[in-house]
């Protein structure tokens, strides 16, 4: 019987951001022992549950999918990520949440191997059911994982996000982190020119906010004309060429999603709110047709005339980057290289490498910045990651690798790719497609850990990813679910 939505609507309830597994750690070690089924944990907050053959197979098949869950959500949304339970809806075929994320990425893989061990009419092998943590940030789940104790050589994944498609080899991804703290930097210099004196007669503070892009998976998505939020708001103040003096910026979120959103203050003296006004107007008509639901607006926070001293000695002491330090930020994230930097050669619609400026917080002086590099080749990882470095280093920034995980490559004469292919077309007499992805997956931590391992994911159909335009279909659900148990039962 299929449960899995039961058990999804379930999950919406329990809080599972990367990093705070505790909650979904201790429901799934409930439902184990429930079930009367054999289960370990580890510190890392995995679970893996093992379910014996019920019809003398000696066969062992490893299913996995991950607990985490990438907690984005509009900027006007009020909710408690690490409390507040996903507030969902229906419409038509789709389930989504209300304003955030859904979870479905991975939640409803997760339900999906539930409702197989829930499942006792089911002529299964032996299953070992892999549930994995922090797969949306750092991998560090898989990674610490002791794969000694599984002795499955098959790895079906529920965690891709297209019905039909079976992927069958992934692209690697490193995180990094480029920062400055513009006041320590000032405090060491006592040059003239890093003392720089602002005339504050007839200055404005002025708040610019760009938001309705439509964001999404910074793998699955990036090879399509989504804008980046950030890359956009810095490409305007770039074509400005105003002498703007940054006071703060709030853009983008999760390392893995698109940036939807991006906020900008800036200090700028005798500033033509007209002028601005054309040129916003002007920015959005060329951007709108990629765009369509793009926004691009200002708020005047204070004026300053010269008789306004008062009013004076508070801006002076905002924590505004001088006006060289702001126009080569600016200059810097324009010039970035971001999006899809390498096509493969055969398949001209598939990234090969891969750059998503993904995060970006200024405030006090401080700045700190998130950029994801995706790469299915090492040496090209290797090479533009680099270049990443040396960018950021000649412009004075500090930058460190947080995190990395690996890429898998596909495994010729795949049992497990030709059950996949098989069961499908019995089920739905179309073939399956074979493939390869060009998010992270966990495949490519398993594949270093058990030797010769056979990998596919699959998925149901599950759009935006990473947004709140997240949502999923429910007739897939119910067709993948019967994909998944006739590849059970055959295997």
């Amino acid at each position: 019987m299929n449960k899995t939505i039961d058990f999804f609507n379930k999950l919406t309830t329990i809080p599972r951001p990367s990093g705070h597994e505790e909650k979904i750690n201790q429901y799934l070690i409930n439902f184990a022992k429930e079930h009367s089924l054999e289960y370990f944990t580890d510190k890392t907050l995995n679970v893996v549950v093992k379910k014996k053959s019920n019809c003398g197979k000696n066969k062992t098949l490893i299913l996995q999918a991950h607990q985490d869950m990438v907690c984005e959500k509009n900027n006007n949304t009020q909710i408690d990520f690490l409390k507040d339970k996903i507030k969902t809806k229906v419409e038509g075929d789709f389930l989504m949440a209300q304003d955030t994320t859904l979870g479905a990425d991975n939640g409803v893989g997760l339900s999906m191997i539930l409702s197989v061990l829930d499942d006792n009419t089911l002529k299964i092998p032996n299953l070992e059911c892999v549930f994995t943590t922090r797969e949306e940030t750092t991998m560090l789940g898989a990674i610490n994982l002791d794969c000694s104790t599984l002795n499955g050589k098959h790895l079906l994944s529920i965690d891709g996000t297209d019905e039909g498609k079976i992927e069958v080899s992934s692209a690697g991804m490193a995180v990094c982190e480029i920062s400055k703290d513009f006041a320590k930097s000032l405090n060491k210099s006592n040059t003239r020119e890093n003392q720089e004196e602002l005339d504050l007669s007839n200055s404005s503070t002025i708040k610019l906010h760009l938001t309705g892009l439509r964001g999404g998976h910074s793998g699955t998505e990036i090879n399509t004309d989504r804008q980046n939020a950030i890359k956009k708001m810095f490409e305007f103040l770039f074509e400005l060429n105003y002498d703007f003096k940054i006071l703060s910026i709030d853009g983008g979120g999760k390392s893995n999603a698109i940036p939807r959103e991006c906020s900008c203050t800036v200090v700028a003296q005798n500033l033509d709110e007209s002028w601005l006004k054309s040129k916003i107007d002007e920015f959005i008509n060329i951007n709108k047709n990629v765009e369509n639901d793009l926004k691009l607006t200002y708020e005047i926070i204070n004026c300053l005339s010269k008789n306004k001293i008062g009013d004076c000695k508070k801006i002076s002491n905002l924590n505004f980057l001088s006006l060289k330090d702001s126009k080569n930020l600016i200059e810097y994230i324009n010039n970035y290289q971001n999006g899809v930097l390498v096509w493969d050669e055969k398949n001209k619609d598939f990234p090969i490498v891969s750059n998503n400026f993904a995060n970006i917080k200024l405030e006090n002086r401080k700045l700190n910045i998130i950029v994801s590099l995706r790469s299915s080749v090492k040496n090209l990882e290797e090479k533009y990651l680099n270049k990443i470095k040396m960018d950021a280093q000649n412009s004075a920034y500090s930058f460190k690798v947080t995190s990395s995980a690996p890429f898998f490559e596909k495994k010729e004469n795949s049992y497990l790719q030709s059950l996949c292919v098989e069961t499908y077309k019995d089920l739905y007499k179309t073939p399956a497609e074979v493939h390869g992805v060009h998010a992270g997956l966990e495949g490519g931590v398993f594949a270093q850990k058990i030797k010769d391992i056979d990998i596919c994911v699959i998925a149901p159909n599950i759009y935006d990813c990473h947004s709140p335009m997240e949502r999923v279909s429910l007739s897939s659900i119910d067709r993948v679910y019967k994909w998944l148990t006739r590849i059970v039962e055959n295997f």
